[in-house]
């Protein structure tokens, strides 16, 4: 009876600590992003960061986060090389977040003393954010002459000012973050020229499937409760759904 009693209470015991391994069990995500101030600060501040840790909290999670430049995030993410990044256009070639995360503006950047227009662009020089001429540049420029990339909208407002370009072509959100700081906004003309949706993306693996499925569960959890809505606020945003 001593051995049944003494076998039981054993086996107990690799239950629960069976149980207590499984309770503390973390998912590691590797999210490969480029920095966008407001976004993806270093720091852990900025929108990404903050709706990222509200979707994949700890201890459950564990945000992996490695900074790449924008065309290598995605080349990384497409290769399965990393897990997930954002935010980006659709392609069959990942899986997306069932909702866009992000709707912005398209606008270009002049001096006033030019006020350029999209249809007279053939003999100017334009700038893009590194990374994002497939997406905010030559889809809504068709006439514009081979674009400079620049670091971004920073380093493109200061080629602007000191007449190195002849326009800036970029996110509008990321665009105002710059012009917010710059002493001369009033000499800068800005027109919107397009608009797109980006969306969380995620590698075409099992895990990314499975991340892509919490990601979108869990958005709708905060959209019902109120704090997705806040936090676009916070941040000055428009959310999408």
């Amino acid at each position: 009876m001593d051995v049944l009693m003494k076998l039981s209470a054993c086996f107990c015991l690799l239950f629960c600590s069976f149980v207590s391994l499984k309770s503390f069990a973390q998912t590691s995500i590797k999210w490969g992003t480029d920095y966008w101030q407001g976004y993806t600060d270093y720091d852990g501040s900025g929108f990404y960061n903050e709706l990222m840790h509200q979707i994949f909290p700890e201890p459950e999670y564990v945000l992996d986060i490695h900074y790449y430049p924008w065309k290598r995030a995605v080349k990384n993410v497409l290769q399965g090389n990393i897990d997930m990044t954002g935010a980006m256009h659709k392609t069959e070639r990942l899986y997306h977040s069932k909702q866009p995360v992000l709707i912005d503006r398209v606008v270009m950047v002049s001096r006033v003393e030019d006020a350029l227009t999209q249809s007279a662009l053939n003999d100017k020089l334009g700038a893009y954010r590194s990374g994002y001429e497939d997406m905010v540049y030559y889809p809504y420029l068709e006439k514009a002459k081979m674009g400079l990339e620049v670091e971004d909208s920073y380093k493109g407002l200061t080629l602007l000012a000191m007449k190195k370009i002849d326009f800036y072509v970029g996110a509008d959100s990321l665009v105002q973050l710059a012009l917010n700081e710059r002493d001369d906004r009033s000499e800068y003309e800005v027109s919107e020229i397009g608009s797109f949706e980006l969306y969380w993306s995620f590698a075409f693996t099992d895990h990314g499937l499975a991340l892509k499925t919490t990601f979108d569960e869990q958005l709708e959890v905060l959209r019902e409760q109120g704090v997705l809505a806040q936090l676009y606020y916070k941040y000055g945003l428009t959310m999408p759904f």
